[in-house]
């Protein structure tokens, strides 16, 4: 089982030795390959062998690379292992356009009920309204209620001069959180031998994780919640102390099935049966729900 999250804050030298991931051979500071579920790597003066490149890969250990703004912005993820990728790509290119229309509405009225659980966990007004919204998706939501949802969504949840493109601590804490959820999704998509640049809405020629963006957007109320829950939104900057607190957000559950699971399950479970829906080329999907916070407790 990997449940291990490591984030990595200073400057550090990285080797695998035995199966293990040794930091800095001299202070012996070690973990078990098997148990890492992701890297987070923020300082840029970190180094990381070649053999433990492949090693982590091999055993799908996401690897997160962050900017000069201390934002994940690279994502080291293994070449497709799948014994049948070339069958998943041409699954992909020869779905329908009204099957990827039901997979995008599916997607989208998830994602407006989440923002909606999301305000009604913080007893903030405005559910009832984006509960009634989920209603009118259409196949392909052709008259745009994401964009209308969201809109109406984040006034509500973070005030009404909010703006997500804004430069500000809220969205540095969020963008975060999200980039972790995307990295944990291109790596499952890969595993799955999807080719993470041809999406279902998102088409972008310039956007290698299409697929990614397309999948993630149940989880962006979770990492909201997270946010608005636990992160003082009141500072100047993210600072270290954040980033690993949002980067605990792994260790948190969702439900699906009306049972609660660990996020990676979650995505496991949903590019599974995205993985089903495009075969049988019949909308399967399954999508998390947003509940209150809970964190995973292993056995």
């Amino acid at each position: 089982m990997q449940f291990r999250n490591i984030f990595i804050a200073s400057e550090r030298h990285l080797v695998i030795k035995n199966n293990q991931l040794v930091i800095d051979e001299a202070e012996e500071i070690s973990f078990p390959v098997e148990d890492i579920n992701s890297i987070i790597i923020e300082n840029g003066y970190t180094s990381l062998s070649a053999s433990a490149i492949r090693i982590l890969a091999d055993n799908e250990v996401v690897v997160y690379i962050c900017d000069e703004k201390h934002i994940p912005s690279a994502v080291l993820l293994p070449m497709v292992k799948h014994s049948r990728h070339f069958k998943m790509l041409k699954a992909q290119f020869e779905t329908t356009k009204p099957l990827y229309k039901q997979l995008w509405q599916s997607i989208v009225i998830k994602k407006v009920q989440n923002q909606a659980r999301c305000l009604e966990i913080l007893n903030i007004e405005g559910d009832k309204e984006l509960y009634a919204m989920s209603k009118e998706v259409k196949s392909g939501d052709t008259t745009h209620v994401e964009a209308k949802a969201a809109a109406f969504y984040f006034r509500r949840l973070f005030g009404a001069d909010f703006v997500r493109a804004d430069n500000n601590i809220i969205n540095s804490m969020l963008n975060y959180g999200y980039a972790i959820i995307r990295g944990m999704i291109a790596r499952t998509i890969v595993a799955y031998g999807f080719e993470p640049s041809v999406g279902i809405w998102h088409k972008s020629e310039l956007n290698s994780y299409n697929l990614a963006d397309d999948l993630i957007e149940p989880y962006r109320p979770f990492v909201d919640l997270y946010v608005a829950s636990f992160m003082d939104t009141n500072k100047e900057e993210l600072v270290s102390g954040d980033k690993k607190m949002i980067a605990k957000i792994m260790n948190y559950e969702m439900l699906l099935n009306g049972e609660h699971r660990i996020v990676k399950n979650c995505i496991d479970m949903m590019v599974s049966s995205f993985s089903s829906s495009i075969k049988e080329g019949e909308n399967k999907i399954l999508l998390p729900d947003l509940g209150i916070l809970r964190e995973h407790r292993y056995e």
